[in-house]
């Protein structure tokens, strides 16, 4: 009974093997290391993204008041 079940075992021996080079090659497991980096690398774009749709809006509402100024003293107004 443990003969048959080893001859089976390396019956699909090549196969297995060639599941786990796959999994390897194309890294579909991942490690929590290599997990935990990614999550960083995401938050930090992240937070850059909202950080400069902010500082975006900020920017066009200083022109704005700027453009107001100067309407001001040229008397455009």
């Amino acid at each position: 009974m443990e003969n048959n079940t080893m001859s089976e075992i390396l019956q699909y021996a090549p196969y297995i093997v060639m599941v786990i080079m796959f999994c390897c090659n194309y890294k579909i497991f991942v490690t929590p290391t290599a997990l935990d980096e990614k999550l960083k690398d995401y938050v930090l774009k992240e937070t850059y993204t909202l950080a400069y749709s902010e500082m975006k809006s900020d920017i066009s509402e200083i022109k704005n008041k700027i453009d107001k100024m100067y309407d001001k003293i040229m008397g455009i107004d």
